[in-house]
């Protein structure tokens, strides 16, 4: 059972790093955009972004604890702990610096008009995505080396 669990979980954080990573990529073109093209995208593109993205991120978050949980005493149980934790404060960062940009990115559509200080708007969004990147990114690696660390004591048992 717990193969399965961490199965999963290394699905859903490999999709979680994948979004975030999305964002990264396109982050050096974005930021040398105009302001109509920027608020294009930005209210058309990322729909899904915000529907998928917290459904796949709190269940790799989810399942990384039961890991943690069902692997209690053992060598991996830090890693995968860490691993938990860096997954939360990436959404901590997603929280302080990319939701309140997109909440005023909302507006605009609401409003139809841009702020003259959109720009500040623009670099904490994508100056977030890369900083939440960093976190997803870590918490993968830690990920992944829990899984190989189990496998490896799996194999010295038998």
């Amino acid at each position: 059972m717990l193969s399965k669990i961490r199965f999963f979980a290394l699905i859903l954080a490999a999709l979680t790093l994948g979004m975030r990573f999305a964002h990264v990529m396109e982050a050096g073109p974005k930021l040398h955009w105009e302001a109509d093209l920027y608020f294009q995208v930005q209210t058309s593109l990322y729909k899904y972004f915000a529907i998928i993205g917290p459904i796949v991120q709190i269940g790799s978050i989810l399942l990384i604890f039961t890991i943690a949980y069902l692997s209690k005493g053992t060598k991996s149980f830090r890693y995968t702990v860490l691993s938990g934790f860096s997954f939360i404060f990436s959404l901590g960062v997603w929280f302080l610096f990319v939701a309140p940009a997109a909440s005023h990115i909302k507006e605009w559509t609401i409003t139809h008009t841009i702020p003259e200080h959109w720009s500040s708007i623009r670099s904490a969004w994508q100056f977030g995505q890369v900083g939440a990147f960093s976190f997803d990114f870590l918490a993968f690696c830690l990920l992944v080396s829990s899984v190989l660390i189990a496998q490896k004591e799996s194999m010295q048992k038998s």
